[in-house]
């Protein structure tokens, strides 16, 4: 619309403030609340991440001192209060590793199937539900093991599982399936160590010839 003076310009930008003007106001304050929410959401998730990251350095701390228990406490510790970081998995791994060197079996598996069922990535739960496997085998309990292990994966992590069901066939008797899980690893290229996976193989292979 045109305006053929100043005077009816002003007026008809009185009249559309009257109209409007409540409406702009409130969504000025509603920005300016939203970004100070986001900025004091930030400094919240920055102190979250602080305090998680000194419970995992204490959790470390009581690995390397040998205090399994401590460890065990400190992952539960974390697990309760940031137990959607991913320094809550690591320090239950960490609280596994000083539980089986304890020789404290059952506790290591209880610590590792929490991140098998908490952990915040699908590739954290893997490799703590490959390790809970290997526990269970240590415990006589392969048939449990290989029942846990993923039958589908990420290709990155095909040697870690098929090395690991290759092991806990083999605790259950079962040289066959474990030359065929032992093969499927090595065929990756991917094993952590390709000239231990080598000597599995060829005794497996021994065997089967004699």
């Amino acid at each position: 619309m045109q305006y053929e003076t100043e005077e009816q310009q002003v007026e008809a930008l009185k009249e559309w403030w009257r109209e409007n003007g409540k409406a702009v106001i409130a969504g000025v304050v509603l920005g300016a609340l939203a970004i100070g929410g986001w900025g004091a959401y930030q400094s919240h998730q920055a102190k979250q991440a602080v305090a998680a990251s000194d419970i995992f350095s204490r959790t470390i701390d009581a690995t390397t001192d040998g205090d399994a228990e401590k460890a065990t406490e400190l992952a539960s510790q974390i697990g309760n209060e940031h137990g959607d970081t991913l320094y809550a998995s690591y320090s239950y791994f960490a609280a596994a590793r000083a539980a089986v060197d304890k020789g404290d079996l059952d506790t290591a598996a209880k610590n590792l199937a929490w991140v098998a069922d908490n952990g915040k990535t699908e590739e954290v739960k893997i490799i703590a539900t490959v390790r809970l496997a290997r526990v269970l085998g240590v415990q006589g309990k392969a048939a449990a093991g290989l029942g846990l292990l993923p039958g589908t994966y990420p290709d990155s992590f095909k040697a870690l599982v098929e090395e690991a069901r290759g092991d806990l066939h083999v605790a259950a008797g079962d040289s066959a399936a474990a030359l065929t899980a032992y093969l499927a690893a090595q065929e990756t290229n991917q094993a952590s160590d390709r000239d231990g996976l080598t000597m599995k193989i060829n005794e497996l292979a021994t065997a089967d010839a004699s």
